[in-house]
């Protein structure tokens, strides 16, 4: 009975593992894939946050971690080469990667296959941000080819916790919304240093530029938050 038993939990957790992804596999579909076959369509990532985010993680028991990955989906596009280019969570891949995780689950949710527009089409469904830190345009031939390989921008992170407060709103399932509003902080703060030290310090400026009226054209203002002041 308990060899039975067993083999039951065997089969099951065989049937729940996501199959391994091949440039066949249909948009919809979620797959295991390398995450160094990942490639980033962000030129940079905060690195504050995705330490801050691996401490957390990193606590969590293999069972937990994964129930808490599985509300966490990785949206991945295929391109007509059969490469996967990953379009949101870049902070999270990086934070498994650092946990020396080599694999990942992710979903397809396109698969290109005119290389001509391939960027054109990446850009318009906002799968794609070829800006720099500091909002200057960069070509695709500037991502960096690794997840690992991100450099640090220190106030996308301030945007993400600033996010993450509430002060502004990621709709519509809009990608990168964050770069928009790292950039606007930055030259508002005239690009002060961000380090974990003044972090706090930092995120107070940051709230109070969030809720005022210069930033309504950015995107998902205001955030609860703002609004929440205003009442």
């Amino acid at each position: 009975m308990k060899k039975w038993i067993l083999l039951s939990a065997i089969v099951s957790q065989q049937v729940l593992a996501a199959p391994p992804c091949s440039p066949e596999t249909s948009p919809g579909k979620v797959c295991e894939v390398e995450i160094a076959q990942l490639h980033p369509t962000q030129p940079g990532i905060g690195l504050l946050q995705v330490n801050a985010e691996q401490q957390k993680l990193s606590q969590k028991s293999a069972k937990k971690l994964d129930n808490y990955l599985a509300k966490k989906e990785i949206p991945v596009v295929i391109s007509p080469a059969g490469d996967y280019w990953l379009v949101d969570r870049h902070h999270l891949t990086r934070t498994l990667w650092q946990m020396g995780k080599t694999k990942t689950d992710v979903r397809i949710i396109a698969h290109l296959v005119d290389q001509k527009t391939f960027w054109q089409q990446m850009a318009t469904n906002h799968w794609a941000w070829l800006k720099n830190e500091q909002g200057q345009r960069i070509t695709p031939e500037q991502l960096p080819a690794h997840i690992a390989d991100l450099p640090d921008y220190p106030y996308r992170s301030l945007a993400g916790l600033l996010q993450d407060e509430g002060y502004f709103e990621k709709k519509e399932q809009v990608y990168f919304v964050e770069f928009a509003w790292a950039s606007w902080l930055g030259d508002k703060m005239n690009w002060a240093a961000v380090n974990a030290d003044n972090l706090h310090e930092r995120l107070e400026q940051a709230k109070t530029l969030a809720c005022e009226p210069e930033a309504k054209s950015l995107p998902g203002y205001p955030g609860k938050m703002c609004s929440a002041k205003t009442r």
